[in-house]
């Protein structure tokens, strides 16, 4: 991975980190309306099986309070239109006193309550007034009756009742929850909790009891029981009908048992299921179609002494297709359009010349010029109609243009991309294979999107602790099959080979210590070595090498008194340095100049409506 996807790659996950904090960091409100703000730090239900069918309630509720407030309510929808109800108390206390029963009266005093039924008579709701000051705790029971709460069947007794209901705006906390029959060894006995929240359950046909524990219930959650026990605990029962109902009411859990089991499958399991099996597919991809399994690495690429045959923006294109086996070597453009200007001219299709601080390079065969392009996007137009007269320009003049007019630093900025990606293109076409190599290039895309899709995800479901689990599940197995193809090479056979052979010969010029003169012949072949070599980035290394091996004399003498910029080595000064800090230049002109833009099933029982709340 070069440095420029590595910076991508650090600033996506940065910028997904940010997306979770600052999501996840915003401030949660007790309740949607301008009431004040609470949680409810404790909620035990005791519910009892009478004889007549009713159940009488026994609800304790412990609030937090994070502003003051005047009071409290509970609504308690009916299990019928006009059933029967009876509020026989109510006890409030304040920060875990002991608790004390309050009068009934409609004078909105502190310290009373008051019923009041709704117009259609299904459901009615207790309103206590009670002062409470910021940062106190409250714990309010409620206890009262409700009639026609069980249905007496032909084969069983049945109470479908939704316990704790979907009207409570605050998640509660610490949820306990007793059914008592009044009657032991119950058969039969089959009980189904419906319940979208982790819960443990204690069933006891033996003991006549069910009890029901949850450490949170998130908001407008609710829990749903649906029981059925013999009809003698409820023998006085007048709401009775003559039909059976044991194995309709199993048949009905069934159904919703697999429709619960098929929402679950496509809320939890669909998208994770997918994002797994695409990124496995893809990368299976390309295991399959790529040469070899993995890039050699720098141990295994054996020194190559044999003077590439391809151009030397050819030999880094192929080099950046799947990095150099140096880390501190990466492709630079740069360097590779001066190791190219060095071979153009040991061709003689340029010619460069010696001045005093300065190069000269003329045009000695125009079939470089890049018929593709315009003037200013192709490299050599640029350069020798453009910029020089026609037939020739010398650095200074390069450096002149790109300082004084920053439209042409671009204009040279976008030609060498130009002539860089033309090499790049070829290797695809040539040296890769499509598929597996289209797969390679989209993985920075394709993180993106997942990450996105997965932020989505997660906050659709209010950042539940299983859902975050599951994306990061999902995003860590992503991220190990990316990883993975830094391992991989999509290149095909003709393209592993003449990698390995470039890689070779990196190599071999990498570690000058490890060569020597008599493996390389005479002093003549470094002419064609050295574009290579400057291509690479290597070209002040392997000159100070030769520097150690060759007098200036033998330089002179084998490459002539013009043409210093072969053996040249001071730092900076050197035609190696010159244009690469010229181009340099240009890009970071360019590139400052310019702005860029991104762009669950229920059993149907009564109680739905039910829940806690503060005024």
């Amino acid at each position: 991975m070069n440095n420029s996807k590595k910076r991508s790659f650090i600033m996506t996950m940065i910028t997904f980190i940010l997306m979770i904090s600052v999501t996840a960091l915003r401030p949660v409100h007790a309740d949607d309306d301008d009431g004040p703000e609470y949680t409810i730090s404790k909620l035990n239900i005791n519910c009892q099986i009478e004889k007549n069918g009713a159940v009488r309630l026994t609800r304790t509720v412990t609030y937090n309070f994070d502003d003051d407030a005047d009071g409290l309510t509970y609504q308690q929808e009916l299990p019928k239109t006009n059933s029967p109800y009876h509020v026989e108390k109510v006890e409030i206390a304040d920060n875990n006193a002991k608790l004390k029963p309050i009068p009934q009266n409609d004078s909105g005093n502190n310290n009373t309550y008051t019923i009041i039924p709704d117009a259609w008579n299904k459901n009615f709701l207790i309103k206590t007034y009670h002062a409470v000051d910021c940062d106190n705790n409250v714990t309010i029971r409620y206890v009262f009756t409700m009639n026609n709460a069980v249905t007496n069947y032909a084969d069983a007794a049945r109470l479908n009742y939704k316990v704790i209901g979907n009207d409570t705006d605050v998640t509660q906390k610490n949820v306990h929850i007793k059914f008592n029959f009044g009657q032991k060894n119950l058969t039969p006995f089959k009980t189904w909790i419906h319940c979208d929240a982790f819960h443990t359950q204690n069933v006891s046909a033996k003991d006549g009891t069910l009890s029901l524990a949850i450490k949170k219930l998130p908001a407008n959650k609710y829990v749903e029981a649906d029981i059925l026990f013999p009809k003698s605990v409820t023998a006085q029962n007048s709401n009775v009908k003559n039909s059976k109902i044991i194995k309709k009411t199993i048949a009905q859990e069934n159904k919703i048992t697999r429709e619960r089991e098929l929402s679950f499958f496509l809320n939890y399991c669909l998208l994770p299921l997918v994002i797994i099996g695409y990124a496995a597919l893809r990368f299976l991809i390309v295991r399959r179609k790529a040469q070899k399994a993995r890039v050699l690495k720098v141990g295994e690429i054996p020194h190559n002494f044999d003077i590439p045959t391809m151009p030397v923006g050819m030999a880094n294109a192929l080099l950046k297709e799947r990095g150099t086996i140096f880390n501190d070597k990466g492709i630079d453009k740069f360097n590779a359009f001066t190791g190219e200007l060095l071979q153009l001219h040991n061709e003689g299709k340029i010619e460069i010349e010696s001045l005093d601080d300065d190069y000269r390079i003329t045009l000695k065969d125009s079939s470089i010029i890049n018929g593709k392009f315009s003037k200013n996007e192709d490299i050599y137009s640029l350069l020798f109609y453009v910029i020089g007269d026609g037939q020739q320009f010398t650095l200074n003049q390069l450096k002149d243009a790109v300082m004084e007019d920053k439209h042409r630093a671009k204009d040279v900025s976008k030609a060498l991309d130009n002539w860089f990606n033309e090499y790049l293109e070829t290797v695809k076409r040539w040296y890769t294979i499509p598929v597996a190599d289209k797969i390679s290039d989209n993985n920075q895309n394709y993180l993106i999107m997942t990450l996105l899709i997965l932020l989505g995800y997660v906050n659709r479901k209010d950042w539940d602790l299983k859902i975050v689990l599951i994306a990061l599940i999902c995003l860590a197995t992503v991220l190990l099959f990316l990883f993975a193809y830094r391992h991989n090479t999509n290149f095909n056979a003709e393209g592993l080979k003449k990698y390995i052979r470039i890689a070779g010969f990196q190599k071999m010029l990498h570690d000058t210590s490890d060569f020597k003169n008599s493996q390389l012949g005479d002093l003549i072949l470094w002419k064609d070595i050295l574009p290579y070599a400057a291509g690479l980035g290597l070209a002040p290394k392997v000159l100070k090498r030769l520097h150690q091996d060759f007098s200036d004399a033998e330089f002179v003498s084998t490459f002539g008194p013009n043409n210093s910029f072969y053996y040249d080595d001071q730092d900076g000064k050197d035609f190696y340095g010159q244009v690469h800090s010229t181009f340099s230049d240009a890009s970071n002109r360019a590139s400052n100049g310019s702005s860029s833009s991104g762009g669950f099933g229920s059993s149907g029982g009564f109680g739905g409506g039910s829940g806690d709340g503060a005024f």
